[in-house]
C-alpha cells in the first residue's frame, strides 16, 4: 500500500480501552509521535505482515453487490495468485 504522495488526512473518532490509550500515549511521548501516526504506522505494518491487498479487500466489500454477487467475486478473487495481484507495467499509448 505504497503512496507516491501524501494523502489528505480525515478526522474520525475511535474507541479504545484506557489501558491501550495509556500505552499509545507513552510510546508516542517516548518516540515523539502522535497517537494518529502510531496508529497509521501500526495499520500499515499489519497490512504488510498479513499480506493484505487493499484493492482485493475493497472489491470483496463492495456495498452495491448483493450477497450472491459478493460470494461469486470473492471466490474468483480467492483464486488469484500473487503474480495476478502485482502491478502491471505501464503501456505506451
Amino acid at each position: 500500500m505504497a503512496h507516491n504522495q501524501e494523502e489528505t488526512k480525515i478526522r474520525k473518532n475511535i474507541t479504545i480501552t484506557p489501558s491501550l490509550w495509556e500505552i499509545l500515549r507513552t510510546i508516542g511521548k517516548v518516540q515523539g509521535k502522535s497517537a494518529s501516526s502510531l496508529i497509521e504506522e501500526s495499520i500499515k505494518a499489519y497490512l504488510k505482515k498479513e499480506n493484505i491487498n487493499m484493492a482485493y479487500m475493497k472489491m470483496m466489500a463492495a456495498s452495491y453487490l448483493d450477497k450472491d454477487e459478493n460470494a461469486e467475486i470473492s471466490q474468483a478473487l480467492d483464486q488469484l495468485t500473487e503474480e495476478d495481484l502485482d502491478e502491471g507495467e505501464e503501456l505506451d499509448v
